[in-house]
């Protein structure tokens, strides 16, 4: 009975957090729905609430996209999709959880690394194209996590801040990406398990918290400086960290 409660509380809080800096609500929310529902039905409540918030979002920050470093991740997010798919299918939770362990720490490290380097353009001139190989892997493994753990944020979200770019640009880019990301992870995932009651009656009860975030979200988040941006996404790696490796210890104690 607790836990219903505290699940809405956390969507209005991911919401909120998603909107101000760009990642947050896959980060926050689904580890908490994976502790209380089917893995998969705990996927596509997460993806179906936060293709909600960043396509409602995307439109108003379309200007600020990069079209080239967009496309090449999402190339290389949708082959990542196929992988992610097939691996929730045949893994089990815990190697998911490893695995999602071992990629959000090299996201805080490198993302980190980047921070000390104190590299933050103040405006939003055009990027250069950068290296192919790179931001395909990165869409790949964004990818990937977005199917197992419906978290494509944090990897593209590194690939994109380690060049230097304005939060704003990154910001809105990573939302272009989940919107293309999230539709693919559940068009796959409904395509292969199926969509259960849980997931749909999931949804409706998270939609309205969730939906409050993102207004809140929204008003505050053209007055927050850049630094809260590095703070946040900083913040929310770290303890999405100690969630899953607390999770991982207790499976096997």
């Amino acid at each position: 009975m607790f836990m219903e409660p505290l699940i809405l509380v956390v969507c209005f809080l991911g919401a909120l957090v998603q909107i101000t800096t760009g990642l947050g609500f896959g980060l926050i929310v689904a580890p908490l729905l994976l502790a209380y529902y089917e893995p998969v039905d705990a996927i596509q409540m997460t993806g179906a609430l936060t293709l909600l918030i960043v396509a409602g979002i995307a439109p108003f920050v379309r200007r600020r996209i990069m079209p080239y470093e967009l496309t090449r991740l999402a190339i290389g997010t949708l082959a990542g999709l196929v992988v992610g798919s097939a691996l929730l299918l045949v893994a089990s939770i815990n190697a998911i959880r490893v695995a999602a362990l071992m990629a959000l720490a090299y996201c805080l490290v490198r993302y980190v690394t980047v921070l000390m380097r104190d590299v933050s353009p103040a405006v939003l001139e055009p990027a250069e194209p950068v290296v192919e190989r790179a931001s395909l892997f990165y869409g790949m493994a964004s990818g990937v996590m977005s199917a197992t753990l419906a978290m494509p944020g944090p990897l593209a979200l590194v690939f994109l801040r380690s060049r230097g770019l304005n939060p704003a640009r990154v910001r809105a880019t990573v939302f272009a990406l989940m919107v293309g990301s999230y539709s693919g992870m559940l068009v796959i995932s409904v395509g292969l398990s199926g969509l259960s009651d849980a997931v749909l009656a999931g949804i409706t009860v998270y939609l309205l918290p969730t939906l409050a975030g993102v207004v809140l979200g929204q008003l505050i988040s053209n007055r927050l400086p850049d630094l809260f941006f590095d703070v946040m996404t900083t913040l929310l790696m770290l303890s999405t960290l100690l969630v899953l490796g607390l999770k991982i210890i207790n499976s096997y104690f």
